[in-house]
């Protein structure tokens, strides 16, 4: 952790693309090859940047898989805030999950479940009369179901379609609708990102181009 007491504390809560989870599962990237580390290194010691990146992590819906607990974002993203609060800044990167074909979901109604979080932090600071930090949706990465690897690789085969790359290029639009009706910060990853062989998870450089965004982000 850094112990610098009067750093800028940076939340960056998402899913396995926060955890760093390389294309070909064989583990993840390095923490200086993340882009939550590479963050971290362009920033500087100033700033505290906390990685809360989990695999399977959806907005706001339990994991059909019984034996992935706790992947419902919202609930753990509530005890997050709290434990962390005072936050400066919160980067959320979710809802590539949600577009499982078990979950039938729309790109509207995962920005609609994005929605809450801003809102149960507008709640949370009010409540205890405190700053409310700068917050970004983030439109994740564009699956690709062109991919040489894409749903074989999976744990369950099927988890991903065709219709789930479909979607996830339709992110954009109603998520920084949400960012602009609840006062966020609006930020397209796909613009400057790719996934690997399994057409779900980034490759290395997209982790150096997303440090590299959110640092010009964030240094506004």
């Amino acid at each position: 952790m850094n112990i610098n007491p009067i750093a800028i504390k940076v939340l960056c809560y998402g899913d396995s693309n926060t955890n760093g989870t390389k294309p070909d599962r064989s583990g993840r990237f390095a923490a200086d090859e993340r882009w939550t580390g590479l963050l971290q290194k362009q920033l500087g010691d100033s700033y505290y940047v906390i990685e809360e990146g989990l695999g399977g992590r959806t907005t706001d819906l339990e994991h059909y898989n019984q034996g992935k607990p706790s992947r419902n974002g919202l609930v753990y993203f509530k005890a997050c805030v709290d434990s962390h609060m005072p936050l400066d800044i919160i980067i959320i990167m979710l809802g590539t999950n949600d577009l499982k074909t078990t979950y039938n979901r729309s790109a509207k109604d995962v920005a609609q479940a994005l929605k809450q979080y801003p809102e149960y932090v507008d709640k949370y600071c009010t409540d205890r009369n405190l700053k409310r930090p700068k917050i970004v949706l983030v439109s994740p990465a564009y699956m690709d179901e062109n991919a040489p690897k894409f749903v074989e690789s999976m744990p369950k085969p099927g988890v991903y379609d065709d219709v789930s790359a479909q979607k996830s290029r339709q992110f954009a639009e109603p998520i920084k609708q949400v960012a602009e009706e609840t006062g966020c910060e609006f930020f397209d990853a796909a613009l400057v990102t790719k996934t690997g062989d399994d057409g779900c998870h980034l490759d290395k450089q997209s982790h150096q181009n997303l440090a590299d965004n959110f640092t010009q982000i964030i240094q506004k």
